[in-house]
């Protein structure tokens, strides 16, 4: 045997095999809420199960060991099996003539036990214990159950491959080479499972995939196959390279994986598939069974399957290299857009500019308005952007998802609007670092209310003050407001340094308030042009910080170059503003700015010609 053999085997097909539990496993473990689940689960199955529909169970791993196979991974689910055909047995001899066999290395009284399970020795043990539990567990459940569905049961247990509906295994047989104990301490030990991409892979490097294409009298034909299996295996390894490079993973999908991201790319072709087989929609390992049901068909040749799994990557990676794409397409992933639609979208587009206005006509639909035409005119165009923004409210927790969404293609827009540069929006660390809205400028009921974060802002206040880039910002100030300055840094020095009470905090978060926010007292700005994007790092540290604290927080991140997105530098560079003598403050006339800069630039972009249509 040259390489581990990956199959779909029915019940049916194992009754007649011998199985033994070597000694580094533990013995059966299964609780009453696992072996009711696999109950329930199979009955679900067995009452809505559709033609060519079969239920799939977790993979056993096994290897042979002389007449019998050592069971690697799966014995708690292929001992659940065992005890409910021995209990269909007792009710059923004729139909279950026979059923496979469970010996352990170690435990060998647990072998005559599991045949005749008795209660009253359930004590004497952990292993009869959980055994016994199962067998009552069981009994229970098909108690409460049409005394029909035992029968039924029976039949979908057993049926065999040409006969509906069916139950089967994922049988994974290791190589003669591999080291069981190994393999063992791999999958349970190291908490790493048989996923889809791993049971995929195993499915393609299979030697007997490749056999076709050899001639029997070629000395070389293995090393033709060993070829075929390492060019696969190194472009395999290749491709899951490329996606754990976070930037082109978090512009393809907005989740938090670490290993296998290939099964990103196993999953988008398997729903190409057309497969004889229906595979039930809720199956975690759903795709490898599209992939093990597909490639049985003789007209599939492997070779030419894994060119297609390649092509559909290289499309992502085409996505990725167009700087327009790859911000359209980033921007409807992390709006919740299924990529599988965006694929459906591409393959009904006439051409890559069909296809990038049909992406403008989804982000206007679900942003904007709902048309199938972007071709409106200017002002018809400007006046539905102006309503939208303008209906926007932080206080509606219902609009947060719309506002940041707005926010989100407001950077995106900004930068596709700059032909010459290649700046690239980077979707990897808005994820990562959890960008979200925040006001820009503080709202009185954002005062902290315990006494560390208190004294916290109470340093962020003196440091800001202290600093002497800030005190160059304020030579402009008058007398009168420097003085200010300087009182509210030594107010704030004393306040820390001893028991302050809250009531003392409250006075001085005003002051503070109304000398850098004068507006502070009017009714808080939960518009649009109040919010921006910001990491959840400075949400945290300067959430209560008034806004010349968090512009300084900023400059620092952007000087370390630390990435921070175009526009929320922008709003707190004030470069929207078209009065900037007054840096340290953020006024409503800098909140109307900012929010027809968002209007002109949608308007804007939506209405060129030249990228819709060019």
């Amino acid at each position: 045997m040259q390489d581990n053999q990956l199959e779909m085997k029915t019940i049916s097909y194992l009754l007649d095999e011998q199985f033994f539990i070597p000694a580094y496993q533990r013995g059966y473990r299964w609780t009453k809420r696992q072996v009711t689940d696999l109950l329930n689960d199979l009955k679900e199955f067995q009452q809505k199960a559709k033609k060519k529909e079969f239920y799939c169970l977790q993979p056993i791993v096994v290897k042979k060991n002389q007449d019998k196979w050592e069971v690697v991974d799966g014995q708690q689910r292929l001992t659940t099996i065992y005890i409910i055909l021995n209990y269909l047995q007792e009710l059923f001899p004729k139909v279950i003539k026979s059923c496979y066999q469970l010996s352990y290395e170690t435990r060998a009284d647990s072998e005559a036990f599991l045949k005749n399970i008795n209660n009253d020795l359930a004590k004497n043990n952990i292993d009869y214990f959980h055994i016994s539990n199962a067998k009552v567990a069981i009994e229970e459940w098909f108690d409460d159950e049409d005394p029909m569905l035992p029968f039924k049961l029976t039949q979908t247990l057993l049926n065999s491959d040409d006969i509906e509906p069916k139950v089967k295994f994922i049988w994974y047989e290791l190589s003669e080479h591999e080291n069981a104990t190994e393999v063992f301490t791999r999958l349970n030990m190291g908490k790493i499972p048989l996923v889809n991409a791993e049971l995929v892979k195993a499915l393609f490097l299979k030697s007997s995939n490749f056999k076709r294409n050899e001639n029997k009298d070629d000395k070389n034909k293995s090393i033709i196959v060993d070829l075929e299996q390492v060019k696969i295996s190194q472009e395999w390894d290749s491709i899951e390279k490329s996606l754990q490079d976070d930037a082109f993973w978090y512009f393809l999908s907005k989740e938090n994986k670490k290993d296998n991201r290939i099964e990103f790319v196993l999953d988008l072709r398997a729903a190409q598939l057309d497969c004889v087989e229906k595979i039930i929609e809720s199956d975690k390992l759903r795709t490898f069974l599209q992939f093990s049901s597909w490639l049985e068909n003789d007209d599939i040749n492997v070779s030419d399957e894994w060119l297609e799994i390649k092509r559909v990557f290289m499309v992502l990676e085409e996505w990725f290299n167009d700087r327009s794409l790859y911000h359209l397409i980033g921007y409807l992933i992390h709006q919740g857009h299924d990529i599988k639609d965006i694929f459906k979208t591409r393959d009904n587009s006439h051409s890559k500019s069909d296809f990038r206005t049909r992406l403008l006509n989804k982000i206007t639909q679900s942003v904007f308005f709902d048309s199938q035409n972007l071709s409106q005119d200017f002002e018809a165009l400007e006046s539905i952007i102006e309503t939208l923004l303008s209906s926007l409210s932080y206080e509606s927790n219902k609009q947060h998802n719309q506002i940041r969404g707005v926010l989100l293609l407001f950077n995106i827009v900004s930068l596709l609007n700059s032909d010459k540069s290649n700046a690239r929006f980077q979707f990897e660390r808005y994820k990562l670092d959890k960008w979200d809205i925040e006001h820009i400028s503080s709202v009185a009921s954002d005062m902290p209310k315990n006494q560390d974060t208190q004294k916290r802002w109470l340093e962020q206040i003196v440091d800001y003050i202290s600093d002497g880039d800030v005190v160059d910002q304020e030579k402009h100030l008058s007398v009168k407001q420097t003085t200010e300055a300087q009182l509210i840094k030594e107010q704030a020095t004393s306040l820390n340094r001893s028991s302050f009470k809250y009531s003392q905090f409250e006075e001085l978060y005003q002051r503070v308030t109304q000398f850098y926010n004068p507006s502070s007292d009017d009714e808080v700005d939960n518009s649009i042009g109040n919010l921006t994007l910001l990491d959840s790092g400075t949400n945290r540290s300067y959430k209560n910080a008034i806004f010349p604290i968090k512009r300084k927080c900023i400059i620092e991140l952007d000087k370390q170059a630390t990435y921070v997105p175009l526009c929320t530098k922008n709003v707190f560079l004030k470069y929207y503003s078209k009065n900037v003598d007054e840096m340290l403050f953020w006024k409503d006339k800098d909140s109307s700015d900012y929010q027809q800069a968002m209007i002109d630039t949608f308007t804007d972009f939506f209405c060129s010609k030249e990228l819709n249509h060019g």
